[in-house]
């Protein structure tokens, strides 16, 4: 068997506001997200464990436990060697990590929202894609209307 390999599309925030904060500290969101054309590669190996990170957006990359990658992988009780090309530049604003973390558990096959957002706010919209209304925290995601050309 080969390796899997998952594409991670970047996000773009169109429009974001705070609406409140919760007991917890998290803040309650209102925003509108796209997935955009820029992407990482992730590459699974099951045979094995751990994370390499390689790509032009590598620098600065941790690839220990704080990773989201890692983090998602245990979230969904799988072991892999990840080879990650990144490509999305770490603490941009582009989603990332979570888009990273999404594409992990795209890979184990979970659908779930909710196992989303315990890994962050932005996990949830890149697990869905597309165009989406975010609000709460991260996890209540409305699809909406691609964008039109003129």
């Amino acid at each position: 068997m080969g390796d899997a390999v998952a594409l991670a599309p970047a996000k773009l925030t169109l429009r974001l506001r705070v609406t409140g904060v919760r007991p917890d500290g998290y803040h309650e969101l209102d925003a509108e997200m796209v997935t955009v054309d820029l992407a990482d590669e992730l590459r699974f190996d099951e045979g094995s464990d751990g994370l390499e990170v390689a790509g032009p957006a590598a620098r600065g990359v941790p690839t220990d436990d704080g990773n989201l990658v890692r983090r998602a992988l245990v979230a969904v009780g799988r072991r892999a060697r990840v080879r990650l090309h990144k490509r999305i530049p770490a603490g941009a604003g582009l989603g990332g990590g979570s888009a990273d973390a999404a594409a992990v558990l795209r890979w184990a096959g979970i659908d779930d929202v909710d196992v989303a957002a315990r890994l962050g706010a932005d996990v949830p919209f890149c697990l869905r894609g597309g165009r989406a209304r975010v609000r709460g925290v991260g996890e209540v995601v409305e699809p909406r209307e691609k964008l039109g050309v003129g």
